[in-house]
């Protein structure tokens, strides 16, 4: 039995088999289920966050995102048919948590868009003061700065056109401790699939970053 199998049925049992309220018993089958539910949490947490952060792009959005997936999680687990599948169910409820999180910053983004016209529009508020565009603004930094800058911005760009499983593929290597075993949990491939995915990736983006300096 996999250790998601095993923690799975613990918790399982400690909800449908709940003794007497009270007694020492029923304090330890709560307690069992909690750490089981922690162990899952922490098997998988760390790839969970990895696909929050490459879709969200902010490190405040991915913890907040990662919480409320794994909130979502407890909350559902007896929906679970497949202990196997406990993975993959997590990356489906993070995804979604995720869009869920992009939608909401947008319908935000342009309520706040269409108020702040109306109020330029009817005079309530005076309009907001000039605010420096990217040539302005760069104008100001030295030299050196201003060249990171951009090219940070285009870097930025870049990945957001390259496919998910590239661009996933890239963070992990960079960014996590053990990228084969996070490129197996979360992509579901192999360690000569993840890197045929990391160097179409490199190369995709090289590309990219190419034609947007040219």
């Amino acid at each position: 039995m996999s250790p998601d199998a095993r923690d799975l049925e613990q918790i399982r049992l400690a909800r449908s088999n709940p003794p007497p309220h009270g007694d020492a018993a029923s304090a330890e089958a709560c307690r069992s289920g909690e750490e089981a539910f922690a162990r899952l949490y922490d098997r998988h947490a760390p790839v969970v966050r990895a696909l929050c952060r490459v879709q969200l792009r902010s490190e405040e959005e991915a913890d907040d995102a990662l919480q409320e997936t794994f909130i979502r999680a407890y909350r559902k687990l007896d929906m679970v048919q497949d202990a196997e599948g406990v993975r993959s169910w997590l990356y489906a409820i993070a995804r979604l948590v995720c869009a869920e999180r992009r939608r909401s910053a947008r319908r935000r983004d342009h309520h706040e868009q269409r108020a702040r016209n109306l109020a330029e529009r009817t005079g309530v508020v005076n309009a907001a003061p000039h605010q420096p565009d990217m040539a302005e603004a760069v104008a100001g930094f030295p030299a050196a700065q201003a060249d990171r800058a951009e090219q940070l911005d285009r870097l930025s760009r870049a990945l957001e056109q390259l496919p998910d499983d590239e661009r996933l593929a890239l963070h992990l290597y960079y960014l996590e401790s053990d990228p084969i075993a996070a490129a197996s949990e979360c992509l579901g491939v192999s360690r000569s699939g993840f890197y045929k995915l990391l160097t179409r990736g490199r190369e995709r983006l090289a590309s990219l970053m190419t034609r947007a300096h040219a």
